[in-house]
């Protein structure tokens, strides 16, 4: 018996992008997959989904932030110049980053519903760890955005 599974490549032919609004970035699906690490188990379809939610996610948690800088005249968070890396701004890497992360914690969350078969629920608890992992390193990217604190307090 042969326990071997073909993982399909992803798609090279996705070169669209999801857009956004003006003052962040479209979204490029192949640099989303790529440094995801996402193959073509995930179709474009389900990943365009995916990276919808989270840029709405991402851009609410940063609504008032981008007010204040619209406010002050700045029109992209490309134009934030305090630290240029690689030709783009520390705050569009981290935003970027927030986006890519809540995308791939969403499609985790959607394997764990769609594949709980026997074989599939011993995997089930790391990929959960890995879900938390993706949200919370969305949520340190928010934070660093927003100047704030990384540290998470729960009243016990």
């Amino acid at each position: 018996m042969n326990d071997f599974i073909a993982i399909s490549k992803a798609n090279e032919a996705d070169e669209s992008k999801i857009s956004n609004i003006s003052f962040f970035p479209a979204i490029d699906i192949n640099d989303v997959r790529k440094t995801q690490r996402l193959d073509g188990t995930v179709t474009t379809e389900r990943l365009k989904t995916a990276i919808a939610s989270a840029i709405i996610a991402v851009n609410d948690d940063l609504y008032n932030w981008r007010l204040t800088k619209q406010s002050a005249g700045i029109t992209s968070i490309n134009n934030l110049n305090d630290e240029q890396i690689n030709g783009e701004s520390k705050y569009l890497i981290l935003y970027k980053h927030a986006v890519y992360s809540w995308a791939n914690a969403l499609l985790n969350e959607q394997y764990i519903n769609f594949d709980a078969t026997a074989k599939a629920k011993g995997e089930i608890e790391p990929n959960i760890e890995s879900v938390g992992n993706l949200y919370r390193n969305a949520r340190y990217a928010i934070r660093d955005i927003l100047g704030k604190s990384r540290s998470t307090m729960e009243l016990i």
